[in-house]
């Protein structure tokens, strides 16, 4: 039962979260300044802070959370019995996820995919490539939060097995295909895009094992410790992603070489 009550613990650690993202945003902007035709990368990255701190607030002000119940009524040969099984479920986090996690693959797929200036094949594959990642990573937040939301064990872990295939297709984009665009383009854009997509893809799989040990798995873990968990999470896959971003294209840039040209975006070419 004490897992349906918003602890102060849980409280304590959405206003880190919340706090943690609008100073992110801030610092993101701050190091951004100076990036000329290229900001679009602070931009990106200071909304993907943005959105995660007013979402991490409705969560702290106690809006962004739900209970969902089921009850199965028996007849027994005292007469009828109600078994009622109830979770409480920040639902919340799952709309940041699926607004936040295409903006932080866009930030990745701008620094790895090649400028494509004219018509033709290369616009095609790249737009392929995409609009693929995107719907593989919406896909996998969406069927997360169906599984996040159904109480019935086989339906539960149906929809995790979904959301992990759309996961590692996720990965199977970017470990593949874009990055070898990145390292095409030469050693700076391509150390870039390795460093960001080891940060990514490290934080990224610590998704689903919180997940599956958390109240909307195997409850092995309590909400606490699965709220400070993610809230820690969150912030170094925003905060700490959109930081090593930015300067990682200032770096480039003051480099004077090619690399600077790491900054175009991929999908407004």
């Amino acid at each position: 039962m004490s897992d349906l009550v918003i602890t102060s613990m849980q409280e304590t650690w959405l206003w880190i979260g919340t706090a943690g993202m609008a100073l992110g945003a801030i610092l993101i902007l701050v190091l951004g300044r100076g990036l000329g035709k290229h900001s679009h990368h602070a931009v990106t990255s200071f909304f993907v802070c943005a959105i995660a701190a007013c979402f991490y607030l409705l969560m702290a002000q106690g809006q962004g959370d739900v209970i969902i119940t089921a009850k199965d009524v028996v007849l027994t040969p005292e007469g009828l019995a109600v078994d009622v099984e109830s979770r409480l479920v920040y639902f919340a986090r799952y709309l940041d996820w699926v607004v936040t996690t295409p903006l932080l693959l866009i930030g990745l797929l701008g620094v790895g995919l090649a400028a494509v200036k004219s018509a033709g094949e290369d616009v095609r594959q790249r737009t392929g490539l995409v609009a693929g990642v995107i719907g593989a990573d919406i896909l996998m937040i969406v069927t997360g939060l169906f599984g996040a939301l159904s109480l019935d064990s086989t339906h539960k872990y149906v929809w995790f097995i979904v959301s992990c295939v759309f996961f590692l297709a996720v990965l199977f984009v970017v470990w593949g295909p874009i990055r070898t665009s990145a390292k095409a383009q030469g050693g700076g854009i391509a150390a870039l895009y390795d460093k960001l997509l080891f940060i990514l893809t490290g934080l990224w799989f610590v998704y689903p094992v919180l997940w599956l040990l958390g109240t909307e798995g195997t409850e092995t873990i309590s909400l606490n410790t699965e709220v400070a968990v993610f809230a820690v999470i969150d912030l170094l896959a925003k905060v700490g992603f959109g930081v090593v971003l930015v300067t990682g294209v200032k770096g480039l840039m003051s480099g004077g070489s090619a690399d600077a040209e790491t900054g175009r975006a991929a999908v407004t070419d």
